[in-house]
């Protein structure tokens, strides 16, 4: 008997896609989730790593073990004529039948129902709402471009970690660059009271970024700022603080001890290694293999210049990860870097403890 009829006997194929399918509706699930609950970006790649784990273990039970009345047996010991594959495999069917019109209504509901929402003037009028829009390049040098966005990803995500507020996420913001819509209409798409504008200008050894948070309906300006400061890690990290607090100052939102330490925190105090890690998030939104290959290269190059930097060794594991799903490099290899990656940052950051049993076991 050849390969391929002894796996679709064995019920292989039909149980790899509806690991699959439950898979991608767990992570498109969890997509949508996590940001509500102010999960930290990085929650997403582990349940991604966690799943990617599980699947050859999925397929190696399948293809080793047969569900029989009396319970899970080895292959090896159930009688052919006995087997039960033939009825297990009709159930396979109907359930992967079940989960393709799950995922059919969910894909459904995400594209045309919750992303072309009909917002309420009660919806806008929430206090507590924003969106951190992105930053406009205002440096003489086009190649700054990842620099500056790079500190508005760092500065949403420290927006982010403050609970009481409700933050859109980096991915519905983004597609607002360079948008000639007014801030009404923004704030009523995203559903939103309050939206912050901002411009990254850098210069030499000096960085100036201008920020101001507007009421959305209004158009009237409830905060602004300007931040001219020598450009180091420590006074980077420092804004994005001060900027936080005062988001959460001008909409009310009280930080606990808890959300004070954690937008307070200085990931690296090597202004290069930032920037290697910024360059390196860069290069994973390209979603190319090449860019994969440099983004590795980059947040090496940062944890070259501080072990110890946490973030950097979290961007490494996001890189290998999508490089098992998109290079041709074997995927056993690269979950094994990603596993020993993830692992390290737990060891740096404590903060990061909060994940540690949902890590590759």
């Amino acid at each position: 008997m050849s390969l391929i009829a002894e796996l679709k006997r064995r019920n292989v194929f039909r149980v790899g896609v509806a690991y699959a399918i439950v898979a991608w509706l767990l992570i498109e699930v969890a997509s949508v989730i996590f940001p509500g609950l102010h999960l930290p970006d990085w929650t997403l790649t582990f349940l991604i790593i966690v799943i990617l784990a599980g699947f050859p273990l999925a397929l190696i039970v399948a293809w080793a073990f047969e569900m029989t009345p009396e319970g899970l047996k080895r292959e090896a010991e159930v009688d052919r004529t006995e087997s039960v594959r033939h009825s297990t495999g009709r159930k396979l069917d109907f359930a992967i039948i079940g989960l393709l019109a799950v995922a059919v209504v969910y894909f459904a509901v995400d594209k045309f129902v919750l992303e072309q929402p009909e917002f309420t003037s009660e919806s806008v009028a929430r206090e507590k709402s924003i969106a951190v829009l992105p930053f406009a390049n205002r440096s003489a040098n086009e190649a700054d471009a990842f620099f500056v966005d790079g500190m508005h990803d760092d500065i949403l995500t420290h927006v982010s970690k403050i609970r009481s507020l409700k933050v859109i996420s980096r991915t519905s913001v983004m597609d607002y660059r360079d948008t000639t819509k007014n801030l009404k209409t923004i704030g009523r798409e995203l559903g939103v009271a309050t939206v912050l504008e901002g411009g990254v200008q850098r210069s030499g050894n000096h960085v100036r970024i201008n920020v101001q948070l507007i009421d959305a309906e209004t158009d009237d300006h409830l905060w602004a700022d300007i931040y001219d400061r020598e450009l180091t890690a420590e006074n980077l990290f420092a804004i994005q603080t001060e900027i936080a607090t005062a988001i959460a100052d001008a909409l009310r939102a009280t930080l606990s001890t808890e959300e004070q330490g954690r937008i307070s925190a200085i990931p690296t105090e090597n202004l290069q290694a930032y920037e290697a890690h910024l360059m390196g998030k860069q290069q994973l939104e390209r979603r190319t293999t090449g860019a994969y290959a440099q983004a590795v290269d980059y947040f090496q190059r940062a944890i070259r210049l501080d072990p110890a930097f946490a973030l950097a060794y979290v961007g490494l594991a996001e890189a290998y990860i999508l490089q098992s799903f998109y290079s041709s490099l074997p995927p056993a290899e690269t979950l094994a870097k990603a596993r020993a990656a993830v692992e390290q940052a737990l060891k740096l950051n404590d903060q990061l403890t909060l994940i540690r049993n949902t890590s590759l076991g």
